[in-house]
């Protein structure tokens, strides 16, 4: 199914020589034909098995099984546009990344493309720098026969996603968006503080602030924390609840060390609204002289990899990153296992793990 390729050469005396070429020729690509002609059936019956209507024929399992061995054998891809204007879906999904930078949203990432292999499903991503909506960004979707959108971080009603919905898209976002009218799958942020408190309750620890930055997210724990402190008469201080408009580990570090520089008493520990605002706060207390957690003690929220790395080791939510990505890719994938009615919206627990930093 190859062709061979050639270069000419052309020495000083005029005389034309074909030689091999340098690159490598191009085969063209394996069709549903190839594959009958392969086993002696109809390209119908190829087409059919393929496009996951074996049942609707009657076609006999091994000669299923046959077919899609077969097909393996070939590298057979479907061609995406053939998919459309036959009415299948095109298993082309649409990922919107609002930071490529953020750590956490980098493990979702992952997550997404492992089941996007296993299930045959293709990803485009796109996406914002730095959380900046910028609806050019997104024109790489447009030029894709899209079967579902998947949002990867929180927000709120952007004009840019008006567009997929209007379409009849299925979109699910993964993390919050007050009001939504689309799919969400987040960790449960106010249980997930309540963790927290209660750890360091059980250390007895009764005076508490925070470090957060403008993430929405984030500022929702920060809400969480102030509600969940002032009920259990503990005492946070609006001079240690701090919101830096940077983000990550710079929020951390400037946080804390405002918090530092104010004087006065301080809080015997310290909530960060992520793990990597959670490092700032750890490196602005060693350059201030407060040990962790003699002195005063750590909490993140996420569990990246490499918070058992940090010295010392932070306590963390752990966020059910595969059940996340699980949740979002199976309601796109499938969009006729979305429930009827309104878009659903679902919290998952996280997980309290408990190390050194607090």
């Amino acid at each position: 199914m190859g062709s061979s390729s050639h270069t000419i050469e052309i020495d000083r005396s005029g005389a034309v020589r074909w030689l091999p070429s340098p690159f490598p020729a191009v085969t063209p690509p394996i069709t549903q034909k190839h594959i009958a002609s392969r086993l002696g059936v109809s390209v119908t019956l190829v087409s059919r098995v393929l496009g996951g209507k074996a049942d609707e024929i009657g076609a006999a399992a091994a000669t299923v099984a046959s077919i899609r061995q077969t097909a393996a054998d070939l590298g057979y891809v479907p061609n995406a546009t053939a998919r459309i204007l036959r009415g299948v879906p095109s298993r082309t999904l649409g990922v919107v990344v609002y930071d490529f930078e953020d750590p956490f949203l980098g493990a979702l990432i992952g997550a997404l493309q492992r089941l996007a292999h296993r299930e045959d499903h293709t990803l485009v991503l796109a996406g914002f720098e730095q959380r900046r909506e910028d609806a050019d960004a997104l024109r790489p979707l447009v030029k894709h026969g899209l079967s579902g959108l998947i949002i990867v971080g929180s927000g709120g009603r952007e004009d840019w996603l008006q567009g997929f919905l209007a379409r009849g898209l299925p979109v699910a976002r993964i993390g919050t968006s007050p009001g939504a009218t689309h799919a969400t799958v987040a960790v449960d942020g106010p249980r997930g503080i309540a963790a927290l408190l209660a750890h360091l309750g059980g250390r007895g620890i009764r005076r508490v602030g925070f470090i957060a930055d403008a993430l929405p997210a984030h500022q929702e724990r920060q809400r969480a924390f102030a509600q969940q402190a002032a009920k259990l008469g503990w005492e946070a201080r609006p001079e240690w609840c701090v919101t830096r408009p940077e983000a990550g580990v710079a929020a951390g570090w400037r946080g804390t060390r405002e918090l530092l520089g104010r004087g006065g008493e301080r809080p015997e520990a310290l909530l960060a609204a992520g793990d990597a605002i959670a490092i700032g706060v750890l490196r602005a207390l060693q350059e201030g002289g407060v040990s962790v957690p003699g002195g005063m003690a750590v909490t993140g929220f996420d569990d990246l990899p490499l918070a058992d790395a940090l010295t010392p080791a932070l306590t963390t939510i752990r966020q059910p990153v595969g059940e996340l990505a699980r949740t979002a890719f199976a309601w796109v994938a499938g969009a006729d296992r979305l429930p009827p009615g309104d878009a659903p919206h679902v919290l998952l627990p996280g997980e309290l793990i408990v190390r050194e930093s607090a």
